[in-house]
């Protein structure tokens, strides 16, 4: 048997998931084989299709291998940014922020190091994620285009008929769910056999609309954070400088869209039909037909199956919501963006009860703990009326009114905030911590009807 580690495959781009072998040339489908190695078992074995985009199961796969490398190197680097430019050992820019926190009203001199920093770490890690040392550590996976020799007809026929003995060795399933998947006879074989061959082990669907939506989330939030900078420091009022997440309406629009993908896997779960399967050669239809009805007693049976208990399952093993892990790398940019006023405050020589009212309250409050709940409540609306209204224009309002309600509690709650530093170091504080509370609580117990785990 051969396998890939998972950060390999993703190397160049996730140039391994990009093209289907059938595809390729002879040269190209020889050099496949190399890329593997010899392995016992599999950590992974990734079901997918070849009729969806490459770059949709590489951007899934990088978020959700790579998150704890991005979240701890986003962690390292902005402290030690912070405690440079805290210190003075970083110049501040011509820029000025204004501030007025419990009595320290001032106009401080402001640099925008850490949300450079974490921005720019965030993406760069995740990226780098494929080359880094602990690639080598990496679980193995059984990925078709090199587990299955392409080019000696023996070894590929062995492989590909033999692949029921791949999915017993295998400790977990990962199914790629895209809207063509459960229209692919070998994608329906796969799920059929690893069940049959491992009843016990994990069967977990991740639909790649999560990350598609997680990713715009992250650049949303970046590109409007800098907007918001650039209006602050420009003078320009709080109110105002709220107007700067605009261009998020963009993104809440093309979300819905993409969330037409959650309704489109239960439908396909609840009309599966095997009859109606695709597949390419006919050998490949009787031999895959005979297989799942030695196993489920006939075509018919198993239909009802996967309509069923394999419905129930892997609706349950899903993640449809946005895990906590997601969130922080969302809130990671507006959130350094208040560290940065904090080094500011610092640098003018605040008191230390503003400062750290102004970190409490504003920045781990507001900018980190409930921007997170914000975006899980527009989450959650955008998955609640995705479908497509009967006109444009009532589509796009539906858009617009998500987007209303986002901005609401988070400018709301962050002009709150902000009147309370004028005066209250102990509001602001407790209304901090509260705010910490209440979003850790949304996302350990999830909303009615997702699946919220905190690691993807």
């Amino acid at each position: 048997m051969q396998g890939i580690p998972i950060a390999v495959t993703l190397r160049n781009f996730g140039q391994l998931w990009q093209t289907s072998p059938v595809d390729l040339d002879s040269l190209s489908q020889t050099k496949l084989w190399s890329k593997s190695q010899p392995v016992e078992s599999f950590d992974v074995f990734f079901s997918h299709t070849w009729q969806t985009p490459g770059s949709r199961k590489f951007l899934s796969l990088l978020l959700q291998y790579g998150w704890r490398m991005a979240i701890a190197n986003c962690a390292f680097f902005v402290a030690l940014v912070f405690l440079l430019a805290a210190s003075g050992t970083l110049p501040m820019t011509s820029l000025t922020w204004p501030v007025n926190v419990l009595g320290f009203k001032a106009s401080c001199p402001f640099a925008p190091w850490t949300y450079i920093t974490v921005t720019l770490t965030l993406h760069i890690s995740l990226f780098l994620f494929p080359y880094c040392t602990c690639a080598r550590y990496s679980p193995r996976c059984f990925l078709d285009v090199v587990s299955i020799h392409q080019t000696d007809k023996t070894m590929k026929q062995r492989g590909v008929y033999g692949l029921g003995g791949f999915l017993s060795v295998s400790k977990e399933m990962r199914v790629l769910w895209s809207p063509p998947y459960l229209t692919r006879l070998w994608c329906v074989f796969e799920l059929a056999a690893f069940r049959k061959a491992n009843p016990s082990k994990p069967l977990n669907l991740k639909p790649l609309f999560v990350e598609s939506q997680v990713f715009l989330l992250i650049l949303a939030s970046g590109f409007c954070t800098g907007i918001y900078t650039a209006v602050r420091t420009g003078h320009g009022i709080v109110a105002v400088a709220n107007l700067a997440i605009l261009p998020l309406l963009l993104f809440v629009h093309f979300n819905r869209k993409l969330m037409r993908e959650e309704k489109s896997l239960k439908a396909s779960l609840e009309t599966f039909d095997l009859k109606n399967v695709e597949c390419r050669l006919a050998a490949d239809r009787a031999f895959v037909s005979l297989a799942i009805t030695a196993w489920y007693g006939s075509e018919e049976a198993f239909t009802e199956y996967v309509r069923g208990p394999l419905r129930d399952e892997l609706l349950a093993a899903s993640e449809l919501d946005l895990p906590l892990s997601y969130g922080v790398l969302i809130a990671a940019s507006p959130f350094c963006m208040n560290i940065d006023v904090v080094v500011a405050m610092i640098r003018a020589g605040a008191p230390v009860d503003a400062v750290l009212a102004e970190f409490v309250g504003l920045g781990v409050g507001v900018t980190f703990f409930w921007n997170m709940l914000c975006v899980k409540i527009m989450w959650t609306l955008c998955s609640r009326w995705a479908s497509c209204s009967s006109t444009r224009a009532l589509d796009y309002a539906v858009s617009l009114a998500i987007f209303l309600v986002f901005l609401l509690l988070l400018g709301g709650c962050s002009s709150a905030v902000n009147s309370l530093l004028t005066f209250s170091t102990t509001g602001t504080m407790a209304v901090g911590i509260l705010l910490c509370f209440t979003a850790m609580l949304v996302y350990r117990d999830g909303c009615p009807g997702h699946s919220c785990l905190s690691d993807p």
